[in-house]
């Protein structure tokens, strides 16, 4: 290869997409979909239980499917947000100057001026 040349190489898709399930993160969508199961299966065959079930598998999965749009890796990206937390707490360093409040209403002096 002459020097200059720019090199190019093909990445397979399959290797930065993120797996989904039915459109869905796979480790939510599977424990949406047993959770639904042993509704259904678990709770007798009632009717009511039934009906949970049923509407945990369409509203609960057409709800994570609306995450994985926004974010496919969402669930990571919280996993990793509460394990930071110690870490990086949400707070002023000690060399910060307090903040400066001022009033939404002018004071009569301030009218004056």
């Amino acid at each position: 290869m002459a020097e200059g040349e720019r090199r190019v190489s093909a990445i397979h898709r399959s290797l930065t997409q993120p797996i989904l399930l039915a459109g869905a993160e796979r480790p939510l969508a599977i424990a949406n979909w047993i959770t639904a199961a042993a509704l259904i299966f678990g709770g007798g065959l009632h009717w009511y239980t039934v009906a949970m079930g049923a509407f945990l598998l369409t509203v609960g999965h057409w709800a994570l499917v609306q995450a994985a749009k926004f974010d496919p890796q969402l669930s990571q990206v919280y996993v990793r947000h509460i394990r930071y937390q110690d870490c990086y707490p949400a707070r002023a360093p000690i060399s910060a100057s307090p903040p400066r409040i001022r009033a939404s209403v002018p004071t009569p002096k301030e009218m004056r001026a």
